[in-house]
């Protein structure tokens, strides 16, 4: 068996390098440290996907308001989430919805729905001459509809956490 060349009281000649205890000890710490914070950051990032996914899920369910309004002609209410007729609009008409995590409307539940939208139908304004909004006497005036998706639903309305907001001009069909 061989042994390390001794000078000495056992120690080693210059040639030959190993680590101390202390350093060891040492990278040990450093390696902690960063682990630890690789670890504090998790849920963090965490939270910040779950923010952007929720985000994503409310632009689509404005999307979906916005098919659903142009799936039918003005004089109609929406199939879906029965978005009002848009003739004959003169004044604002504001409404409340609330939707479930499915996108499927509700008005029993309230407190069990994932989403709540506020939207407000604008009247023309008269910027469009020789338009009114009245298909018998003349071309139909765009309409203008703002929706506010705030989650999560049951929240008071002064402290929604988190709002998407788009508006939505819906023009002669």
């Amino acid at each position: 068996m061989l042994e390390c060349p001794t000078i000495g009281l056992r120690r080693r000649p210059p040639g030959l390098v190993a680590f101390s205890l202390v350093e060891v000890v040492l990278a040990m710490g450093i390696i902690s440290i960063g682990l630890l914070v690789m670890v504090g950051l998790m849920p963090a990032g965490l939270k910040f996907d779950h923010n952007s996914i929720e985000e994503s899920q409310a632009v689509n369910l404005i999307q979906a308001l916005v098919a659903d309004r142009q799936s039918v002609g003005y004089a109609t209410n929406s199939p879906i989430y029965n978005l009002p007729a848009l003739t004959g609009v003169t004044n604002q008409i504001s409404g409340t919805l609330f939707v479930m995590e499915d996108f499927a409307s509700t008005t029993t539940q309230p407190n069990l729905a994932r989403y709540r939208v506020v939207y407000t139908v604008y009247p023309s304004t008269s910027q469009f001459t020789d338009s009114t909004n009245y298909a018998s006497t003349g071309p139909l005036r765009p309409v203008t509809i703002n929706f506010r998706v705030s989650w999560p639903a049951p929240v008071p309305v002064t402290n929604f956490p988190s709002t998407v907001e788009a508006v939505s001009t819906f023009m002669q069909p």
